[in-house]
């Protein structure tokens, strides 16, 4: 039997250095469940995982909290999302509230308005709003289809609709 190795001064460090930020995401914001029991408040995909989330979920709201101006431009949205800019998110939470046990996907540009807007729904009691990282940017970027032109009208499909909201 091999005597087990000594650890090194720059172990402890390293092995300390590399668990921070795990420790630090895993203590983001939470929210205490009927039962008592903590659960974060949102979480956080990227877009391939956005991908599998839209092609397998055809009732999920998909919000996008760019302008009007974004929305409609050439980069465009994704199919079937929902334009409504975070500075008229508040006013809107009225016609959104029929739909809070329902799971929202939210995204934004590349900057940090998908954070305000998740905080104005966790804020107004939505549990299930999830952000998609990077925003339209990091869709793009990792090869996902978009569309162009104005929005659809403000609905939303029934849960147990067909309706497929991907490319």
């Amino acid at each position: 039997m091999r005597p087990r190795p000594k650890p090194t001064r720059w172990m402890v460090p390293t092995v300390l250095l590399l668990w921070a930020p795990l420790l630090a995401v895993g203590c983001g914001s939470t929210r205490a469940t009927e039962n008592g029991q903590e659960r974060p408040v949102f979480s956080r995909v990227r877009p391939p995982v956005a991908f599998e989330m839209l092609r397998d979920n055809p009732g999920l709201v998909v919000l996008d909290l760019r302008s009007r101006y974004e929305f409609t431009g050439p980069i465009g949205h994704i199919r079937g999302s929902r334009n409504v800019p975070v500075d008229e998110l508040e006013k809107n939470l009225a016609g959104l509230s029929p739909l809070k046990d329902r799971t929202f996907l939210v995204y934004c540009g590349h900057d940090d308005c998908g954070d305000q807007g998740l905080q104005v729904l966790v804020d107004a009691g939505f549990d299930e709003v999830i952000l998609m990282d990077g925003g339209i940017d990091a869709w793009v970027m990792d090869g996902f289809g978009t569309v162009t032109g104005p929005p659809p009208p403000m609905q939303f499909p029934q849960e147990d609709s067909d309706e497929v909201v991907v490319d």
